[in-house]
């Protein structure tokens, strides 16, 4: 790959990919160089055909000539700092968004190379910093996988009756099933502490009567072979 860049950069022979320096990168902002490299998990894209989006003075000009992995899911837009490449203080779930955006760079614009530094050494290997990042997400990504193992119920509240779960062999995602299950709670773990966001938590599985996973319980007052309940209210 050639740069336009003053100096020659690294280049990694096994991959033929580069390996930049923060300093190497910093020239590619659209100002010293007329390419755009934006970074996220110390992954480089050449973002210069989104020049709309990321060129001087655009929206998301702060992401091009540095890594600004974090900003990706805090909205750090206005000042570029070194710590923005940190995101040891993220929750797992916006780990696994940083990921999807990755995915989205690596379809829509040219991968370039590495950033040495946080994620990736001299050598373009990944450092213990990025490995302790891909274990999260891997673990976060299983527990996820976990929690929606079988499909949601249907749901419905009504003045006078309140809320009502039950399940149909096209309960969760509408595609028809060669079984029903019975409604059951999803119990929620006790690591969790109170205030966090259970927005993306499951509230009723459509589970198989044979399942005695602890993690689903029967609501209350409802006989364990419904496929219908009445949800009491919170209070």
């Amino acid at each position: 790959m050639t740069s336009t860049a003053n100096a020659p950069l690294e280049q990694n022979d096994q991959h033929g990919e580069l390996l930049l320096t923060e300093a190497e990168l910093s020239k590619f902002n659209g100002k010293d160089n007329e390419l755009l490299y934006l970074v996220i998990l110390g992954h480089v894209y050449d973002v210069t055909a989104g020049v709309k989006h990321y060129g001087p003075g655009q929206s998301y000009h702060m992401f091009v000539g540095h890594d600004a992995t974090r900003s990706f899911v805090t909205g750090e837009f206005e000042q570029y700092t070194s710590e923005l490449s940190d995101v040891s203080s993220l929750k797992e779930a916006d780990l696994l968004q940083l990921f999807t955006w990755k995915e989205f760079y690596d379809k829509t614009y040219i991968y370039v190379g590495k950033l040495i530094g946080r994620y990736f050494d001299s050598l373009g290997q990944q450092t213990a910093y990025y490995q302790h990042v891909l274990d999260r997400a891997a673990k976060a990504n299983a527990s996820k996988d976990s929690e929606r193992q079988y499909p949601s119920c249907n749901v419905e509240w009504k003045v006078e009756m309140g809320t009502r779960v039950w399940c149909s062999n096209r309960s969760g995602n509408g595609q028809e099933r060669s079984w029903v299950g019975r409604p059951r709670k999803v119990a929620m773990d006790d690591g969790n502490v109170d205030g966090d966001d259970r927005s993306s938590e499951q509230f009723c599985a459509c589970v198989p009567e044979d399942d005695t996973n602890e993690q689903y319980v029967p609501f209350p007052g409802c006989d364990m072979t419904a496929e219908s309940c009445i949800v009491p209210d919170q209070s």
